[in-house]
């Protein structure tokens, strides 16, 4: 079957190789749990999502929602109406519930038309008005008496957090943390009949950390959204070849894989795209010079800077002198001759960076994000740190090495 070449794209149900068994886990704790998928951008979590919305099990009814750019607790309650009202199944059963108020039955038969549009959200917005809190989770918590379990599936719901806080400050995010608890939760945290599953790429721990409400989640089972095994990425690039005609030596393979590290599905398909640009190539079995190469002239060049540089990006998240510290450690493990650091010798490096006001504390709790955001792991057995990712090493060497290093 053809897929397709999707450097950051979102591929559908055929496309996704080798979450079958991430899919049916997924499925098996809904049972009993809401799920926050764990993973780092590019990883996948979408990929996931959009194949749980649209191949549901029987007994689930999916909504989905994305609120990257929400920055009020307002604008997620409206969303997460108008996501819903989208459904015809569940629309016709909430405008039979009683109590109701009579402005908002008026107000949907009115706009019905407008379904799905920024206008109706809009309008939506205002026809609850201050009595978002208290209509929204009215409303959602009629569907217990649906036959199907709803299942609300919100993308980058942790930088909707990280919006609402910085945009309406500190207790407006406590309090959208608060309400969404009480909305999944009867009391003694027995879960309600319906399901939520959300992802993001921003560390929602550190988040929960700074507002100080670290138990807002911890109803979520976190299931992680890792590399590909060794068969399903071969698979995939089998898929890949045959749909765009390049050919593989075992040479270029090998050299592929190892030049990305741990088998990610973006920077697969980013490499791919990269290989496609060389008339050279067309028709031609690639060896491992043709794949290095255009590693690294193309994929490490100026021209795939933007797909990396959110990851350099989002360090700002830190603060200045927390950045400036994350950014040190990184440049630090990726000059090294071997790749590897130890957390000692790290420690020293945070704190040359930080100058005042260095902790102890600080100093792990930004190792701790920086693994649980897979930029780099630990070796228990030695206690040094590595980038998890030898595609993220190398592109971080190319532009964030230090003044004065070598470079290879």
């Amino acid at each position: 079957m053809s897929i397709r070449n999707l450097p950051g794209g979102v591929p559908e149900p055929h496309e996704l190789f080798g979450r079958q068994h991430l899919i049916e886990v997924l499925w098996r704790q809904l049972e009993g749990n809401n799920i926050l998928l764990v993973a780092p951008r590019r990883f996948g979590k979408t990929g996931v999502m959009r194949h749980v919305l649209l191949k549901p099990r029987e007994e689930f009814l999916p909504v989905y929602l994305e609120v990257e750019d929400l920055t009020s607790p307002e604008d997620f309650a409206t969303e997460l109406l108008a996501a819903t009202l989208e459904m015809n199944r569940i629309r016709r059963f909430m405008v039979s519930v009683k109590g109701i108020p009579k402005s908002l039955l008026d107000f949907l038969k009115e706009h019905i038309d407008e379904l799905g549009s920024e206008e109706f959200k809009l309008r939506l917005r205002k026809a609850v008005g201050d009595s978002w809190k208290t209509i929204a989770k009215r409303l959602i918590l009629e569907m217990e008496r649906m036959e199907e379990t709803v299942l609300f599936i919100v993308d980058e719901f942790p930088q909707m957090i990280d919006n609402i806080s910085r945009k309406q400050g500190e207790e407006a995010a406590r309090s959208v943390l608060s309400w969404f608890r009480s909305l999944r939760l009867k009391q003694k945290d027995e879960l309600r009949h319906f399901r939520f599953v959300i992802a993001g790429s921003t560390s929602v721990d550190m988040i929960l950390r700074r507002l100080n409400a670290p138990d807002k989640l911890n109803d979520f089972f976190r299931l992680p959204v890792e590399a590909l095994e060794s068969e399903d990425a071969h698979s995939l690039l089998d898929a890949l070849a045959e749909s765009y005609d390049l050919r593989f030596s075992e040479d270029s393979r090998r050299a592929l894989f190892r030049l990305i590290g741990p088998a990610v599905p973006y920077f697969i398909h980013l490499l791919v795209s990269q290989l496609l640009l060389e008339p050279r190539l067309k028709g031609k079995e690639l060896t491992a010079e043709d794949v290095e190469a255009v590693y690294t002239n193309r994929l490490l060049g100026p021209t795939c800077h933007k797909y990396f540089d959110f990851y350099r990006q989002r360090l700002k998240r830190y603060g200045i002198p927390g950045e400036r510290s994350a950014v040190a450690i990184l440049r630090a493990i990726a000059d090294d001759p071997d790749g590897r650091v130890a957390e000692s010798s790290l420690y020293d490096v945070y704190r040359k960076a930080r100058k005042r006001g260095d902790s102890e504390v600080e100093f792990r709790e930004i190792m701790a994000d920086l693994e649980c955001d897979w930029y780099v792991s630990l070796d228990t057995s030695t206690n040094e740190y590595f980038f998890f990712l030898e595609v993220m090493r190398a592109w971080w060497k190319r532009y964030y090495h230090r003044i004065g290093s070598p470079m290879k």
